[in-house]
C-alpha cells in the first residue's frame, strides 16, 4: 500500500465538513448551554471535537487554540476570558477560517466585545504566517533555483520579523482532537511549537484520541482513518511522553473517558485531556501539586 499524504487527506475531509455535517467526526460533548446562545446555529453543528478544554480557562488569559476549524472553542473561550482576554485560532483548511471568520463578527456583536481573531498556519510551524506565505507566492511564482533560494531566505526572515505566533506570548494553548492529525515526523516539532509559545508558567490543555496500542503501519496508510482522528493517535503513555519531551512538565490527565470512542481492529481509541505547563524562572514547586494540595472543594481533589 502506497504512502498517502496526511494533510492533504485532512485539508479535504475537514474542507467538506464544513459544508455538510459529518457525524463520525464528532464525540458527543456536553457544553455549558450559557456559552452556546452566543454562537450561530452553524458553527456548532459542524464542531468536531472530544473534548472541552474551554473548561480549563481563566478571565483575562490570551489563549491560543490549534486547528481551531469552525471556532466553536474559540467563541466559549472569548466568553470565558471576557474583554481583558484575547483568543487566537489558527487553522490550515481554507473552508473552517471562512466559517470561523464569517461567524466572529456575528459573536461580537452578541458579546458586545470582539477579542477573537482566526490565522492561517499549519500547528506544527507556528512562526510561518501561510497567508502571507500565498501572497508572496502569487505575485513571486518559484519557477527556478534562484526564486526557489529567495523564497526560502524570506520565509526565514519572516519567522523571525513577523512570526505567526510570537515566543512566549500566550497564556494556555487549547487544542480539541486535533494534534493526532500531524503526521508522526511532525509530531516533534508540534509538541515544540507548543513550548516555544507558552509564556513562563503557561500551560498547554489538550483535548485528543489516544490508542491503547501503537497504530500499526497499514492503519496510518489508510487516509480515512487518518482524517477520521484514528491513524495518527497515539499510545496515552507516548501522549504524556511527548509533553515532557518538549519541555514542558507537571504533565496530568484532566479527564479520560472510560469508555471508547471507536474500536477499530482491537485497538481502543478514547478522548482525554491533558494540562502540562512551562516552567518559569524560579519555579520550584509543581503547580498542579500546589492546586491540588490548596484545594477544599471535592470535585477538584
Amino acid at each position: 500500500m502506497k504512502t498517502i499524504d496526511t494533510e492533504a487527506a485532512v485539508k479535504e475531509r475537514y474542507g467538506a465538513a464544513a459544508k455538510v455535517q459529518e457525524q463520525a467526526l464528532c464525540c458527543p460533548i456536553d457544553y455549558a448551554p450559557e456559552f452556546l446562545k452566543a454562537i450561530p446555529a452553524e458553527v456548532i453543528e459542524k464542531d468536531y471535537g472530544c473534548g472541552n478544554p474551554s473548561r480549563y480557562l481563566e478571565a483575562g488569559e490570551t489563549v491560543l487554540d490549534l486547528g481551531s476549524g469552525g471556532g466553536k472553542i474559540c467563541f466559549i473561550a472569548a466568553q470565558v476570558v471576557g474583554r481583558a482576554g484575547r483568543v487566537i485560532g489558527v487553522d490550515m483548511t481554507d473552508e473552517m477560517l471562512a466559517m470561523a471568520r464569517r461567524n466572529a463578527p456575528l459573536v461580537a456583536q452578541n458579546l458586545g466585545y470582539a477579542n477573537v481573531e482566526f490565522r492561517k498556519g499549519r500547528i506544527q510551524d507556528l512562526s510561518l504566517d501561510v497567508e502571507k506565505v500565498e501572497a508572496r507566492l502569487a505575485a513571486h511564482p518559484i519557477d527556478n533555483t534562484d526564486k526557489l533560494f529567495e523564497y526560502q531566505a524570506w520565509a526565514r526572515e519572516l519567522r523571525t520579523t513577523s512570526p505567526l505566533i510570537a515566543s512566549d506570548s500566550i497564556d494556555v494553548v487549547v487544542s480539541n482532537c486535533v494534534l493526532n492529525l500531524v503526521t508522526g515526523a511532525a509530531k516533534k516539532e508540534m509538541f515544540a511549537e507548543i513550548h516555544r509559545v507558552l509564556k513562563p508558567g503557561g500551560r498547554a490543555v489538550i483535548s485528543d484520541i489516544v490508542a491503547s496500542q501503537e497504530v500499526p503501519p497499514e492503519m496510518q496508510k489508510n487516509a480515512e482513518l487518518w482524517s477520521g482522528c484514528i491513524s495518527g493517535a497515539m499510545t496515552e503513555q507516548a501522549f504524556l511522553k511527548a509533553f515532557k519531551q518538549a519541555g514542558l512538565y507537571s504533565v496530568g490527565i484532566l479527564s479520560r473517558d472510560d469508555k471508547p470512542w471507536q474500536t477499530v481492529e482491537g485497538i481502543e481509541f478514547r478522548s482525554i485531556t491533558v494540562r502540562a505547563f512551562k516552567r518559569a524562572p524560579g519555579d520550584l514547586e509543581d503547580p498542579l501539586l500546589a492546586e491540588l494540595n490548596s484545594c477544599t472543594d471535592e470535585k477538584c481533589c
